[in-house]
């Protein structure tokens, strides 16, 4: 029998042809303890179409919002950071983007789109509904927020600085140049234009006009370029115009500093601020930055914002208002650092009926032994039956000096100074005080505080909240920083900055509900 040799191309051996195959559904293929199905009974009975509503235009009708939000969301959920163009290439390749867009394929400027026209504009209220939602799910403990803050660093260049007090005090000298011009200008021409301390730009704008309309009136001819001499009155508006661009800009400086001391001009929302870069060098690097509160609950983040002010102090107030605004309610007890405890934040909390929970400065200093050795230190003196200081030589601060009024908002602190008879001839004064009489400063009502704040945390419900709080709200920074490597915002402008990161943090409590669906089955 004759054998036929086929050595046409077509018929080799390795030759793969792509062909369907079945089952069809994309559900079918994916593991049923993948994140799409925690993300998709996570979501299930969240209304958001109210905040998620389609804009009408011309021309193709668009996406569906809410699936364009799951897709982003679901993205968050795996932490990938807000990167638009790999949601793209999600939608096209990966079987659970492909379910959740409905096999659509929507473009990095589509998602872009989306955000800028319908996400920001809400993101704040679906951030609060989606974690209420999912502590109705999870039963979390909401009468307990666990508040702290960190920096992140802004998408903005290190050295493009703007500092307040560099500004304020290159416009005082430049202002003497002004006056010293003014002068000379007035005694040349005979002019009488008013000199004084402080000048605008459009003053000084205004007699740069007046030059120019004398240099047309006359046909003084305006010369510019190598080899050409100007005249003098010439010489005179190039000086007094460029005087009032200067004007112009320290003036536009001071204005974007606001009440801030510094800002970026990469990003004029960052403000400048010193960052821990390095676990072992932590003396601080100035860096444009935004300051992140967060409040927890059991591990899931109920409140996020972004401020401008370094410190941690002066966000406490607005960030609880906040907290209010989007949940309807107060906690019973704010938990927070040293950071966090000044006498305005515990009226605040007096007044608006909950516990003193956040430490102050000498909380834990306090009770070491080496600062207990330091004798002359008003907070180691004792106290007699009148609650009088008495100083280590036995001398009691019974003499009222003066008292301090400071007033913020409708909050009044009044500071008491005392001082005593016998410093004089003490014979460790100098050891005591670098004056001539030792004086001390008290606040009564900060004391009581102070003595609430101590009962409260050293009880043994004070005590786990404590620990607690270093668990979950510094817990949540070491998983945003270090496990989904999240140190840096890519958006610019503090809308923008907001909401990239109330994105990534629904994504991290969309994550803490996969985790709790995970243990809900091991446990079945």
């Amino acid at each position: 029998m004759k054998t036929t040799t086929f050595t046409q191309p077509n018929y080799r051996s390795n030759y793969i042809a792509m062909q369907l195959q079945l089952p069809m559904e994309i559900e079918k293929v994916i593991d049923p303890k993948d994140e799409v199905y925690s993300f998709a009974e996570a979501m299930k009975g969240i209304d958001l179409s109210q905040y998620l509503k389609k804009r009408k235009h011309r021309g193709n009708p668009g996406y569906c919002p809410t699936m364009m939000f799951n897709v982003m969301m679901f993205a968050e959920m795996e932490g990938k950071n807000s990167d638009l163009r790999e949601l793209e290439k999600l939608c096209k390749t990966d079987l659970r983007y492909m379910l959740l867009s409905r096999e659509q394929t929507p473009s990095h400027m589509a998602f872009q789109r989306f955000e800028q026209n319908v996400l920001k504009k809400a993101m704040r209220e679906i951030f609060a509904e989606i974690a209420e939602h999912l502590c109705d799910q999870m039963g979390v403990n909401r009468e307990i927020q666990y508040i702290d803050g960190t920096k992140l660093e802004a998408n903005a260049y290190k050295n493009s600085f703007v500092y307040k007090t560099r500004v304020l005090h290159a416009r005082e000298r430049l202002n003497e140049r002004v006056t010293e011009a003014i002068i000379q200008l007035n005694q040349k021409y005979g002019y009488a234009y008013p000199y004084h301390w402080n000048y605008a730009s459009q003053e000084i704008g205004y007699i740069a006009q007046y030059l120019m309309e004398v240099m047309v009136r006359e046909g003084i001819p305006i010369q510019y370029g190598r080899g050409k001499r100007k005249t003098e009155w010439q010489q005179e508006y190039d000086e007094f115009l460029g005087y009032a661009m200067k004007l112009r800009e320290y003036e536009e400086n001071l204005f974007l500093c606001g009440i801030r001391n510094s800002y970026s001009k990469t990003d004029p929302d960052a403000t400048m601020m010193n960052t821990k870069y390095d676990y072992y060098n932590q003396t601080g690097v100035s860096k444009p930055c935004y300051n992140l509160q967060i409040g927890v609950s059991d591990g899931l983040v109920m409140n996020a914002g972004l401020y401008q002010t370094p410190g941690d102090t002066k966000t406490f107030i607005p960030f609880m208002e906040q907290f209010y605004q989007l949940h309807g309610y107060y906690p019973k007890w704010p938990i927070a650092d040293a950071g966090y405890g000044s006498y305005w934040n515990y009226f605040y909390c007096l007044e608006k009926g909950m516990n003193l929970g956040m430490k102050y400065n000498y909380y834990a200093k306090k009770e070491e032994p080496k600062f207990k050795k330091k004798i002359y230190n008003m907070i180691n003196w004792k106290e007699n039956e009148k609650g009088e200081k008495i100083c280590p030589q036995g001398q009691v601060f019974n003499q009222y000096l003066y008292d301090k009024r400071e007033e913020e908002g409708k909050y009044l602190k009044l500071t008491q100074v005392y001082g005593c008879k016998g410093c004089g001839t003490c014979p460790v004064r100098k050891a005591c005080t670098q004056g001539k009489r030792r004086t001390i400063s008290r606040n009564p009502i900060l004391e009581e505080f102070q003595q609430k704040v101590d009962e409260n945390l050293r009880s043994a419900e004070g005590q786990e909240m404590k620990k607690q709080r270093s668990i979950q709200a510094e817990g949540t920074f070491g998983v945003m920083k270090q496990d989904r490597l999240y140190t840096r915002i890519k958006r610019r402008g503090k809308d923008n900055a907001e909401m990239e990161v109330l994105k990534m943090l629904i994504g991290f409590n969309l994550r803490k509900y996969h985790l709790y669906r995970l243990r809900k089955q091991c446990q079945a």
